[in-house]
């Protein structure tokens, strides 16, 4: 089943990304409004995800990304973050951000577990 984050549980969100999924292996996917897909890059390492409140009504998302250089992705006014299942378990390995400007795909290997979201509020 698909979960969706509170946007009150965004910043902890992160920090729990930033603190559990560092180094991870991710590949970064983008869909453009028009709805067409495409891969950014295949094969990087995590490094972290902030989300920085600009103002009431401005969010951005930064995404760190490392492969052969650094890699940083802003994402303007995101509206939802959902995490897709890898499976059984409760494990996710996708998660899909939805914004103004599109949307972003992060796939995880290792996966996000359920028990890495305790505390968060379900959607």
């Amino acid at each position: 089943m698909i979960r969706e984050i509170n946007s009150t549980d965004w910043p902890a969100f992160c920090q729990i990304l930033n603190q559990q999924r560092s180094g991870a292996t991710v590949k970064l996917e983008v869909i453009e409004t028009d709805g067409v897909k495409s891969e950014l890059v295949a094969n990087a390492a995590f490094q972290n995800m902030t989300l920085d409140k600009r103002d009431a009504c401005s969010d951005a998302i930064t995404l760190r990304l490392r492969a052969e250089r650094e890699i940083v992705r802003e994402i303007i006014e995101p509206i939802k973050l959902l995490l897709h299942p890898s499976g059984t378990g409760g494990d996710f390995n996708q998660l899909q951000i939805e914004a103004e400007s599109g949307v972003i795909l992060i796939t995880f290997h290792p996966a996000i577990h359920a028990d890495m979201l305790k505390g968060l509020k379900a959607h």
